[in-house]
């Protein structure tokens, strides 16, 4: 999966491991990994805080996205990693672009609406005026499903529906329908408010490009030489020089 920083061994200890006592060095790779963990987690705040910086409004699913692999002193390697979720989109599909760039993969929505043949081919969908955006600026889930339901696209293509679910659906939802070639107005789902007014709620777009708009390998590699001698230090006060000392037999 892309969006993974590891964290290897970068920073030469060569010359500390030198300076140690020789019955110490044993604790060089238990410290290695504190140290890599460590700064691991340090790379996930500094993240979030990037991401709460150049998003408008993320959601706590964003910002909670990430998650650390820990370090062991038999595997001295760390990393960042974003969550793939379950029954949740993984953050790294819509996040993927604003990171490095170029276009997203189609939301769940998305892929409903084409399998149902009322989206094209490198065609995406944006909302329109005539529909409600949550405190996130994003259509609300139920506005989706009550759409996708009104125009008979499933977003579960194993789902079961019966005639009589289709009929009573239909005579539920006969506001919202497809609107395309229309003069002077763009492509799309629109919603019929009354019989001389209609407002678009999904529009139909050719595939946004996006720049890099979160700097998250910059912020990975500034945090890790920024930490690592700092946390490395740090473990092997606590851990070496702090320790109790064992008695010789």
């Amino acid at each position: 999966m892309s969006g993974t920083f590891r964290l290897d061994i970068k920073h030469s200890i060569d010359d500390f491991v030198r300076r140690i006592d020789f019955h110490e060095r044993d604790n060089v790779p238990f410290v290695t990994a504190y140290a890599l963990t460590k700064t691991a987690q340090d790379i996930k705040a500094a993240e979030v805080e990037v991401m709460a910086a150049v998003f408008d409004r993320p959601t706590r699913f964003t910002l909670n996205s990430l998650f650390v692999d820990p370090a062991t002193k038999r595997r001295l390697t760390a990393h960042v990693r974003f969550k793939e979720g379950f029954g949740a989109v993984p953050a790294w599909r819509y996040l993927g672009p604003q990171i490095e760039g170029g276009g997203r993969a189609k939301k769940s929505h998305e892929r409903a609406l084409e399998r149902a043949g009322i989206l094209r081919a490198g065609e995406y969908v944006v909302p329109g005026r005539g529909v409600a955006l949550d405190a996130h600026g994003n259509m609300r889930g139920g506005d989706i499903t009550r759409i996708l339901s009104a125009l008979q696209a499933n977003p579960d293509p194993l789902s079961k529906t019966t005639q009589r679910s289709k009929r009573r659906r239909r005579g539920r939802n006969l506001d919202y329908f497809v609107l395309r070639g229309a003069p002077g107005a763009r492509d799309g789902v629109y919603l019929r408010k009354s019989a001389r007014q209609i407002v678009p709620v999904m529009i139909f777009v050719r595939a946004p490009a996006y720049a890099k708009r979160f700097p998250f390998y910059e912020t990975a590699r500034r945090v890790m030489q920024q930490r690592f001698a700092v946390n490395f230090r740090e473990g092997w006060q606590r851990y070496v020089v702090s320790a109790p000392r064992r008695r010789a037999a």
